[in-house]
């Protein structure tokens, strides 16, 4: 068995906004992120997800589901704090180095944030996404011509 798998049966105790607490297995709890934010919900997603990375910090599926419901409510403070706290626990998460960008790349810290895109294309050289996203904070941190 994984350690993904291990993880995924592991019980978590979430207490949500105006829903109480509540005990489920930590692929439960993702999947009901996944459908709050499917619902628009993200902000409940967002705090479900913090418990679930806050519980199982080694858990991937529960900081992919955090990076997600930051980004859609467009919390880059967060986002960044949440990367941070992954790369702790996984210092080669590409997934968390993406995250790191592009909340630097927000904040127009564009230098840093491309120096952070080159890591992860030595840990993946041939991941697409990483390649889009270099090429978008390229073009954004050119000063625009006047």
């Amino acid at each position: 068995m994984t350690s993904t798998e291990n993880n995924d049966n592991k019980q978590i105790e979430l207490t949500l906004p105006g829903r109480g607490g509540k005990a489920m297995s930590a692929l439960q709890a993702v999947a009901f992120a996944k459908m709050l934010g499917q619902q628009g919900q993200w902000s409940v997603a967002k705090v479900l997800s913090q418990q679930l990375t806050e519980q199982l910090p080694d858990y991937l599926d529960g900081w992919l589901a955090l990076f997600e419901a930051c980004e859609a409510l467009e919390d880059f403070i967060m986002l960044s704090r949440a990367a941070t706290r992954c790369l702790e626990h996984k210092p080669r998460c590409v997934p968390a180095l993406m995250a790191l960008a592009t909340a630097l790349g927000k904040h127009q810290r564009h230098l840093e944030a491309l120096e952070i895109i080159a890591t992860a294309m030595e840990l993946e050289p041939e991941n697409p996404r990483l390649r889009r996203q270099r090429e978008l904070l390229r073009r954004d941190s050119k000063p625009l011509d006047t």
